[in-house]
C-alpha cells in the first residue's frame, strides 16, 4: 500500500523501535532498558526537579513518567519526594541508581557508537538540529 510506503510518520516509529531494539539489546547486561536509562539520565542531569519539568523535558506526559518510574522507585533507583509545595513532587536518583546509571554507561556507548556508525556525519547533525529543542 502507498501510504505505508510513504508515511513519513510510520517510517520514522518503525526507525524508532528498531534503535530502541539495538539499544536494549546492548545494554541487557546492565538491567536496565533503554527508555529506563533515559529516564535515569533526565533524573540525574534535571537533579532534584519535579515530575512535570522531567516529563516535559523528555517528551512525556505526566501520567505516562509516573507509571515509567513506577519500576525505577521500586527497584530503589529513585525516589520521589513531596516538594516544599507539597502539590509538587520531586524525583531524584539514589545512590543505587546512580550506580546503575554508571553501570549502564558503557553498554550504552557502546550501542551509541555503533548507531553512529550507521549514519553519516550530516545525517546526525542534521537529526539533532532538528529535535534538538522539541
Amino acid at each position: 500500500m502507498e501510504i505505508e510506503r510513504d508515511c513519513l510518520c510510520l517510517q520514522v516509529r518503525k526507525a524508532a523501535r528498531a534503535v530502541t531494539q539495538w539499544y536494549d539489546e546492548c545494554l541487557q547486561p546492565s538491567g536496565l532498558r533503554s527508555t529506563q536509562f533515559d529516564l535515569l539520565v533526565a533524573i540525574a542531569r534535571a537533579e532534584a526537579a519535579p515530575l512535570t519539568r522531567i516529563a516535559e523535558i523528555l517528551v512525556l506526559d505526566r501520567t505516562t513518567f509516573a507509571r515509567n518510574l513506577k519500576p525505577l522507585e521500586s527497584q530503589g533507583l529513585v525516589v520521589i519526594e513531596a516538594g516544599k509545595d507539597r502539590r509538587v513532587h520531586l524525583t531524584r536518583l539514589t545512590e543505587q541508581g546512580y550506580q546503575a546509571l554508571q553501570k549502564a554507561l558503557p553498554y550504552w556507548r557502546k550501542a551509541q557508537e555503533q548507531v553512529m556508525t550507521r549514519l553519516e556525519p550530516s545525517q546526525v547533525a542534521a537529526l539533532h538540529a532538528e529535535l534538538h529543542d522539541r
